[in-house]
């Protein structure tokens, strides 16, 4: 067995040899072409986006529920179907009174303004409303503002209400999330021609 000489002058044995620049720069040319191949396809479906949004919502909800009963402050969650957001307000000074300013906004930092998805907006799409709701609009709350007292129901007492949300290049693909008067909330799937 002849003996190879390495960069350092030591003998290695035949057949111990690392990787060359090149070899590395072309296994690494081949991982990016691959993964621009298979990246498109693993993309996430309409239906699933407008859920995620949908659930991270109920989430949100319930958070402004559990402050307004955890703190005993008066907490409102305002939705704005032009600037697809919804944003949480709470009685920092506790007044009895939400004005919709900033400092009602930071007070409650764990919420704040919240943005909808890129390709998810305020709507109802191709499906009728929930079952109950009689309203057509895509946000049924009186002035798209949803108030909780400081028993986590929502004022005034009785009140209920639906926000829908639809992908903006699917029409199926709805979800809406149903407010009863109790403070609890509920998401719907439109599938099939019926929600579930």
């Amino acid at each position: 067995m002849i003996p190879i000489v390495n960069d350092k002058g030591k003998h290695s044995p035949r057949g111990v040899r690392g990787f060359t620049v090149i070899e590395l720069v072309m296994v690494m040319s081949m991982m990016v072409i691959l993964v621009g191949i298979v990246a498109p396809r693993i993309r996430v479906s309409p239906t699933r986006r407008v859920q995620g949004v949908a659930y991270q919502m109920v989430g949100h909800l319930e958070l402004a529920r559990s402050r307004a009963l955890g703190q005993r402050q008066l907490t409102r969650v305002v939705f704005d179907e032009t600037g697809r957001t919804y944003t949480a307000y709470v009685d920092h000074d506790r007044n009895d009174n939400i004005t919709e300013i900033a400092v009602e906004v930071e007070a409650f930092f764990e919420f704040g303004e919240r943005e909808l998805d890129m390709f998810v907006e305020f709507g109802r799409g191709n499906a009728p409303t929930i079952p109950g709701d009689p309203s057509l609009d895509a946000i049924t709350l009186t002035s798209n503002t949803l108030d909780l007292s400081v028993r986590g129901v929502p004022e005034p007492w009785g009140t209920t209400g639906t926000v829908y949300l639809v992908h903006q290049d699917d029409p199926d693909a709805v979800f809406a999330i149903s407010i009863a008067s109790s403070g609890s909330f509920k998401a719907w799937r439109w599938f099939q021609g019926e929600w579930q």
